[in-house]
């Protein structure tokens, strides 16, 4: 009699391919989809998904694994920023003669890669690297202090936002 073998990625799960999974995550920056493609014998990204509703306890540990994922993600941040390799390009003019120019696309690149991993880090790790937010209660009725404070608030806002959009 012939055995009938299952064709196709695992569908059930054990807590050997949880941890398996939740450590993986836990030391690469890569996200679930691209590891699941890369790992014939993990599921697909929609049945870890569906694991993490069904079993609390690899819900918890995959959440625990995607903060320390964190940790690559921020030393990903320095890599980035230290690489000047790509800074500058040569290009040749219509006369032949080559010139060094400012490579603007790499740059712009690169500040999209660690703004990507800052956003990550604030929202996956919000106490470490969350936006501190310092409340001023006041226990005064001057009004006219505070509409003047929030006034200072707004342009040191705009100042940010305008520096921000020159780069």
């Amino acid at each position: 009699m012939t055995e009938i073998r299952k064709v196709g990625r695992p569908t059930s799960y054990t807590p050997e391919l949880a941890t398996e999974i939740c450590d993986t995550i836990a030391c690469t920056p890569k996200g679930i989809a691209r590891l699941c493609a890369e790992r014939e014998n993990w599921p697909c990204p929609d049945t870890i998904f569906r694991w993490r509703k069904i079993h609390k306890e690899f819900s918890d540990q995959y959440a625990l694994s995607k903060q320390h994922q964190i940790e690559c993600l921020v030393d990903e941040i320095l890599d980035i920023s230290d690489d000047a390799s790509s800074d500058a390009i040569i290009k040749t003019d219509k006369d032949g003669n080559e010139y060094e120019t400012c490579n603007y696309e790499f740059i712009n690149r690169a500040r999209l890669r660690i703004d990507t991993r800052k956003w990550l880090a604030s929202k996956l790790v919000p106490k470490v690297y969350g936006d501190k937010i310092q409340a001023d209660v006041k226990t005064d009725n001057d009004w006219q202090e505070s509409i003047q404070h929030v006034r200072e608030i707004v342009q040191q806002s705009m100042k940010k936002q305008k520096e921000t959009a020159n780069g």
